[in-house]
């Protein structure tokens, strides 16, 4: 048997491509409505088996859609039952209800349950039966009213209106087939370059009130050599499990195969759930340098009405026409896009042009995916201002909206977005928005989070097949701040994406210093590969001085150049070419105090570990019966410890721990009658 749902793929091959067709699923759709139930056309009653939801007026005003998921009723296969629709006292609707009978997330012309025209404040019935056959378990029913009523019936579950209603609810199939087994997916192999000697696994799905096993599956490849073999394990009933055969088959030769799964279950008492259809391409590589910009043209300008995205694709590709193209959701040929001679394509989304992404990518999410996996970089991003999230593919990524990132920070500072090829960029960002979205996922590497809750994850990336592509929820980069640093961050993160080569500085790591003297130090960093040279920064803390010098090597020598018993910092740069001015970002401040000179009676003073979380350790060497104030002081100002330190001993030593203080730099300072002693701090946190 085929599958309920078809629709159309489109796959990429060598220099070709093919139109073929198979099922998948989808997330259900949320219909959007300009006015809503603002203007008071809402459905004001629904009832049907356990569901009464009568007098609910409009959940929200204006929006026009509520989500009663939490309501639920069973329903009986094969059973009648009459659902009654109460509209609201201002306005005639027309009425639509469906149930996603086959669970897969679209409601369907078959799924209708029937619709009623009512005048305002009138009440209406709609009967149906539950076909027999439907599998068990739990789905969603919709119920969509629409001014005015006269309306054709059924009504579209998804397309956009200007006033009225859509409710969705929870509905638990029961009393269907006890013994009911068929397959759902095919998870392996998926569409890739270069595809060998594959396993084939499958989702097998439980439709029954019985537990299932004991039965037999099988698949074969484009109507060939039948593989088989029995499922060992037992799925409960209404739920899923993955099986791989263990016989290889042979995908090696490029172009597109049709894989058919099934099941034969001697109980088996529905036969027309059992196989499954899919269609997998041993695809071409990429092999054009290609960029384009695509967003909706329903607003009349590019998402938030800013033109800081086709701002970065110039800053990277150059001018338009020569180095970069664009093109929109809805006049587009995606065939003419998503082709070997394009390598980075980045769709946005945002504001007002989110449910048009949406419509976008259900229809040719195939299409965009088979075109990563050939080696595609894709930046796919979103911050909307309507709908309620959305699929963004690749194997179960999700959009949620809303979640609104103020503070943005990034998971690596080391990530190359963070670090060129246009500087400065920096790791954090304020906004009002940064974001308006989240991404999450199966597989995903996370970029950039919320500073004060790092699980909401506002950018990350995921490798797919020989391609890349990363999800974001970000507003474009004039709400950020610096801005600066926004506009050269949005640009980084479209160089990262694309297919051209671009120097990127690193900052070095593992600085240290040692051989320290009264007004001597070396100065210690990693090796960065790639380095021509090392810009090193020194700073004497107390006086705010500074002192940069080139070395060539990853160690510079500082000799007669300090003062004793003085806090140092120094931090590194790293020079990437002939050009003075490409050097990374600077590493962070490492500290260091200089030596007293011997045989005169200085207060010798040491902190460690320096930077700290808060806690560290002062030590007193030289003023033994002496009793110092030590007070430690933030950056503006305010004294946020302090307390009495009698040097009881020669050597005198003693944990301070500053709690719930933020990071940032801090001044110690030591005082009595006869010395007064600064040292800096940095706490991190």
């Amino acid at each position: 048997m085929m599958n309920m749902l078809s629709y159309a793929k489109t796959w990429l091959t060598l220099g070709v491509v093919v139109v073929t067709t198979g099922l998948a699923s989808a997330q259900y759709c949320t219909p959007v409505y300009t006015t809503g139930t603002a203007d008071g056309d809402y459905i004001n009653g629904v009832t049907v088996g356990a569901i009464a939801n009568t007098g609910s007026g409009a959940a929200i005003t204006g929006v026009g859609y509520s989500d009663y998921t939490a309501l639920s009723s069973d329903l009986t296969v094969g059973s009648t039952y009459t659902m009654t629709l109460d509209n609201n006292p201002s306005w005639s609707q027309t009425y639509t209800a469906w149930i996603d009978y086959d669970q897969d997330e679209v409601f369907e012309t078959t799924e209708v349950l029937g619709g009623v025209g009512l005048s305002a404040g009138a009440s209406g019935t709609v009967t149906f039966t539950v076909p027999v056959g439907t599998p068990g378990g739990s789905t969603r029913m919709r119920v969509r009213c629409i001014y005015p009523s006269g309306l054709a019936i059924p009504q579209d579950p998804c397309l956009s209106a200007t006033y009225g209603e859509a409710e969705d609810y929870t509905i638990n199939i029961v009393g269907g087939a006890a013994n009911d087994v068929g397959v759902i997916d095919i998870t392996n192999p998926i569409s890739a370059v270069d595809l060998g000697f594959e396993n084939v696994t499958i989702t097998i799905r439980n439709y029954g009130s019985e537990p299932a096993s004991g039965f037999n599956v099988y698949f074969q490849v484009d109507g060939g050599l039948v593989t088989g073999a029995t499922y060992g394990g037992t799925i409960d009933a209404y739920s899923t499990a993955s099986y791989t055969f263990g016989d290889t088959w042979d995908f090696t030769a490029d172009g597109c195969y049709d894989i058919t799964a099934w099941t034969d279950y001697e109980l088996d008492e529905i036969a027309d759930n059992d196989d499954y259809t899919e269609t997998v391409c041993n695809l071409g590589p990429i092999t054009g340098t290609g960029a384009w910009y695509i967003y909706s043209n329903s607003t009349g300008g590019e998402p938030w009405f800013t033109t800081t995205n086709s701002t970065a694709m110039t800053t990277v590709f150059g001018a338009e026409g020569t180095g970069w193209n664009r093109a929109f959701f809805e006049t587009l040929d995606p065939l003419s896009i998503f082709n070997s001679d394009n390598c980075f394509v980045f769709i946005d989304g945002s504001d007002a042009q989110a449910n048009e992404l949406e419509t976008f990518l259900t229809a040719n999410m195939s299409t965009i995916e088979n075109w990563v996996s050939s080696g595609g970089k894709l930046l796919l991003n979103s911050a909307p201002n309507e709908g309620d999230g959305m699929s963004f593919g690749f194997g179960g990524t999700t959009l949620t909206y809303s979640y609104y990132t103020s503070n943005a920070t990034a998971v690596d500072a080391l990530h190359p977005i963070f670090n060129g090829p246009f500087t400065p960029a920096g790791t954090d960002y304020t906004g009002t928005s940064f974001g308006h979205a989240i991404v999450s996922g199966v597989d995903l590497s996370n970029v950039m989070v919320d500073l004060f809750n790092p699980s909401a994850v506002v950018l990350a990336e995921k490798t797919w097949g020989d391609g890349r592509v990363m999800f974001g929820g970000m507003t474009t980069n004039n709400f950020h701040s610096p801005l600066t640093n926004a506009a050269n961050l949005r640009a980084n993160i479209i160089a990262y994406m694309s297919c051209m080569e671009f120097v990127i500085c690193l900052p070095p790591g593992g600085l240290y210093a040692d051989g320290i003297t009264t007004d001597d130090a070396v100065l210690h960093w990693d090796v960065v590969d790639g380095a021509l040279n090392y810009n090193v920064i020194l700073q004497n803390t107390a006086t705010g001085l500074l002192k940069k010098k080139v070395f060539a090597t990853n160690m510079a020598v500082i000799e007669n150049k300090l003062s004793p018993l003085t806090n140092y910092a120094f931090r590194v740069k790293t020079g990437c070419g002939v050009d003075p001015d490409i050097v990374s970002m600077a590493s962070e401040w490492y500290y260091f105090t200089t030596l007293g000179r011997e045989g005169v009676n200085e207060a010798a003073v040491s902190l460690y570990p320096n930077p700290n979380n808060g806690t560290f350790t002062i030590n007193v060497a030289g003023y033994e019966g002496n009793s110092f104030n030590l007070n430690v002081v933030s950056a503006t100002g305010q004294i946020v410890y302090t307390k009495t330190v009698d040097v009881t001993g020669a050597n005198y030593a003693e944990q301070i721990a500053l709690d719930n203080i933020p990071a940032g730099m801090y001044q110690v300072n030591l005082s009595n009658a006869q010395y007064q002693i600064n040292y800096a701090i940095v706490v991190t946190k």
